[in-house]
């Protein structure tokens, strides 16, 4: 898998206290200017909306605007479209090239890599970015007829990488924990479910059940980029299980759109890894957990026997 290029040494307090500065002068210029170049931070708002000019009026011609999110730490920036309209000529253009469209940018290994382009009237799906910040660019062309709006969206930045179940773990970056002494059953699903998981991401569930306790794992939705066996060669994305904190052989990889199986664990642990590469994406999965009591085998003997001694006794 990818990794993001190192940011090198970490700058004095007082430059960064000067770069903010800075950043926010030439914020306020930009916006003294008419411009609708916006930089968002998360020190100064952990959510709110963007929205193209004049929205909910028509958007002007030939204009550009940059909306530039800068989170810190483990942040993600999370982008959720709640209205979508943009001018479309004629149906078919191919990755909305040369059209009104909104485009998402992120940063991996040091290189901007497009995320998604989006164009017409069908709104999008949300997005999240690989790390803690994001570019989104709304681009118009020439004319247009009166009607169209352009777009709202809300962002958030967030470190639960929109995965609003389970306890997440402070000494992990994307691990969350599920115990049977707190919840007995309930979902999981990859971050930024239901829209596209960011790229360049790794995220654990560990499940930890009583001692006679076992895990029920069933997948009621599942896309994964990726070609089985899902190994790197064939840079696929992939869904890991195991009954044991390392990898578990005897369970193999899984990715593609056809759902696992049920899965039962083998004992009163288990682990689901999902890891993304930096190249595809996929809407990810979303799965239902239980931790239900194993029965004692011999127990179960038992009772069996005396139940059957009761049906002779009975026949006779």
């Amino acid at each position: 898998m990818g990794k993001t290029a190192s940011r090198g040494d970490r700058p004095s307090g007082a430059l960064v206290s000067l770069g903010a500065a800075l950043l926010t002068f030439l914020l306020g210029a930009v916006r003294c200017n008419g411009s609708c170049d916006q930089v968002i931070m998360s020190n100064s708002s952990k959510n709110g909306t963007i929205t193209s000019p004049n929205y909910p009026n028509p958007y002007p011609a030939n204009t550009r605007c940059n909306y530039h999110f800068q989170g810190e730490g483990k942040e993600r920036v999370q982008i959720k479209f709640t209205d979508f309209d943009l001018y479309m000529p004629h149906e078919g253009i191919k990755e909305c090239e040369n059209v009104d469209s909104v485009i998402g940018f992120i940063t991996i290994k040091g290189q901007r890599e497009r995320l998604d382009n989006f164009c017409g009237s069908q709104l999008p799906n949300q997005i999240m970015s690989n790390e803690h910040r994001m570019t989104v660019i709304f681009q118009s062309f020439g004319s247009r007829p009166p009607s169209v709006k352009g777009f709202r969206a809300i962002y958030q930045f967030v470190t639960n990488f929109g995965i609003p179940s389970g306890r997440q773990d402070p000494q992990g970056v994307c691990t969350f924990i599920y115990n049977s002494s707190e919840v007995s059953n309930g979902t999981f699903s990859t971050p930024n479910y239901p829209g596209v998981y960011p790229r360049d991401t790794e995220c654990h569930y560990l499940f930890y059940g009583k001692s006679n306790e076992k895990i029920y794992i069933e997948f009621a939705y599942f896309d994964v980029e990726g070609v089985p066996p899902c190994l790197s060669d064939t840079a696929s994305d992939y869904v890991e299980f195991s009954n044991f904190r390392t990898v578990d052989r005897k369970i193999p990889r899984h990715c593609g759109n056809l759902r696992p199986t049920k899965i039962e664990s083998d004992a009163d642990f288990f682990r689901v890894s999902f890891k993304s590469n930096d190249k595809f994406d996929g809407t990810g999965f979303e799965a239902f957990y239980q931790f239900r009591n194993n029965p004692d085998p011999f127990t179960v003997r038992q009772v069996s026997a005396v139940q059957n001694k009761q049906n002779v006794h009975r026949s006779v």
